[in-house]
């Protein structure tokens, strides 16, 4: 049995305060808003409200890992609107947990065809190009999207780059994967510097030194669940063994061929 593994560490009901538009004159904002937002606040009360509880509902299910259940919440909520990127983003989610990342990307671009600058959806499609070890598109992305969450979101953008330096180590840039270390130390706020030093340390095979660094930050990083994410990344990445065992049936290169 395998484990199913995907980071989805923004909320998939509203947009992060990074990817918001500073306030522009009152005109300049009737005419950007998306069309998706429009639709939506012209539901009738009855529907809209509908709309949003079963939204909610799919959200709530899907943190418990009730992914069926998602799915059905979705299936409801988009008899009523099938257009908003946040349901579309959250659909591709639940494809993601059954690693059927073809029906997964069909969402995250539908999403993006409706809101092309939205944050949740850009870094879960490379999250995609991560977890089928397409190291080279997976690296390119993240190093694209990691602007937009430097300011404001400093354990997302430090995740971002924590992935970055994986791709760094597959793809043969280890003095780029060191680089990305400068300047971290262990006082850092998340487990960056931790996992950076374990995860160059299974890349030169010293695996007790990488397996002391990462107890060190499960000392440190509580509840368990704030180093889940990071944790998911190396047994994504093969570094170390899902709890369910066996490897990750999924090419390894960087062309993701």
């Amino acid at each position: 049995m395998k484990r199913i593994l995907f980071a989805l560490l923004l909320p998939v009901l509203s947009l992060p305060a990074q990817d918001q538009p500073a306030e522009p004159a009152a005109a300049e904002v009737k005419r950007k808003i998306p069309q998706y937002q429009i639709d939506l606040d012209n539901l009738s009360p009855k529907d809209k409200q509908t709309y949003w509880s079963t939204l909610i509902r799919a959200e709530q299910v899907f943190q418990q890992k009730r992914i069926f259940e998602c799915l059905d919440q979705i299936a409801k909520a988009h008899q009523i609107y099938d257009r908003n990127p946040a349901s579309l983003n959250l659909q591709g989610a639940c494809f993601v947990e059954f690693r059927n990342f073809d029906k997964a990307a069909a969402s995250f671009k539908k999403a993006l065809k409706e809101d092309p600058d939205n944050g949740n959806v850009l870094f879960n499609q490379a999250e995609i190009a991560f977890v089928t070890h397409n190291w080279q598109s997976a690296h390119d992305q993240l190093q694209r999207i990691l602007p937009r969450f430097e300011n404001g979101n400093q354990g997302m953008s430090d995740l971002i780059r924590f992935k970055i330096l994986l791709c760094k180590l597959k793809l043969g840039d280890k003095p780029g994967a060191e680089a990305i270390l400068e300047g971290t130390t262990f006082l850092d706020d998340t487990p960056l510097y931790y996992y950076g030093i374990a995860a160059i340390a299974y890349s030169e095979d010293r695996v007790i030194d990488a397996e002391i660094w990462l107890a060190r930050a499960a000392r440190i990083f509580s509840p368990a669940s704030s180093i889940a994410p990071w944790q998911d990344t190396l047994i994504e990445f093969g570094y170390i063994k899902s709890f369910y065992g066996g490897d990750l049936e999924v090419g390894d290169s960087a062309s993701g061929e």
